[in-house]
């Protein structure tokens, strides 16, 4: 059953308050998720995949769900997006992937802010001066994140969608300065070095903590 189609302004909206972080039970999502499209009840659906569906009408990625065979939900919008690409299934442009598997693979698990805090870091690193002047020589820079050709996340997930969003919205400058102005991290539950020691301490977030 298609639920997406009818309506896509209130889905939109329906996915905005998943995309938050306000944290919602999962007949809640299923319950807006259905009435923003079709007002109907349906097979109920767990956290995880209501907050993906949800996700998928606020990015317009594709997303289907598959009850036990039973019923299909699929989420898909052609509505083109900020940069006319009609979703973000289209092909990134080389600098924005690199950010985005930065965030992915640093921050996948961590909350949406602690995300957009890693991103953030990647251009503060450029604005310095003292690390390379693109997003990918920034983070391929050698000791420092990884090499982003190798590593290769699931493109149809949630956490891939996300990762894009926070890297846009790094890279436009369109969200506050969340841990302002730091340019390392590391690992909460790691012991800081002597170089971070040294260093002005700006937050922790999440499993990170965060430095100038």
């Amino acid at each position: 059953m298609s639920v997406f189609g009818h309506n896509k302004r209130l889905a939109l909206a329906a996915a905005a308050l998943a995309l938050g972080s306000v944290a919602i039970p999962a007949s809640y999502a299923h319950d807006a998720l259905l009435a923003a499209t079709m007002g109907v009840a349906s097979t109920p659906l767990t956290a995880d995949q209501a907050r993906d569906a949800m996700l998928a009408a606020g990015t317009r990625l594709a997303y289907t769900i598959d009850n036990d065979g039973d019923e299909t939900v699929t989420a898909s919008s052609d509505q083109p997006d900020e940069d006319g690409e009609a979703g973000q299934s289209a092909a990134l442009d080389p600098e924005l992937e690199c950010m985005a598997k930065v965030v992915h693979h640093e921050a996948a698990n961590q909350p949406r802010e602690g995300q957009l805090a890693v991103a953030q870091l990647i251009m503060n690193r450029i604005r310095s001066g003292r690390f390379p002047d693109t997003i990918c020589g920034v983070a391929n820079q050698p000791g420092q994140f990884f090499h982003t050709a190798s590593y290769h996340p699931n493109r149809s997930s949630a956490s891939w969608a996300r990762a894009i969003e926070v890297s846009r919205e790094a890279r436009n400058g369109t969200a506050g300065d969340v841990a302002e102005g730091a340019i390392f991290y590391h690992a909460a539950y790691q012991r800081a070095t002597a170089f971070f020691r040294t260093r002005p301490r700006v937050m922790t977030l999440g499993d990170h903590i965060f430095y100038r």
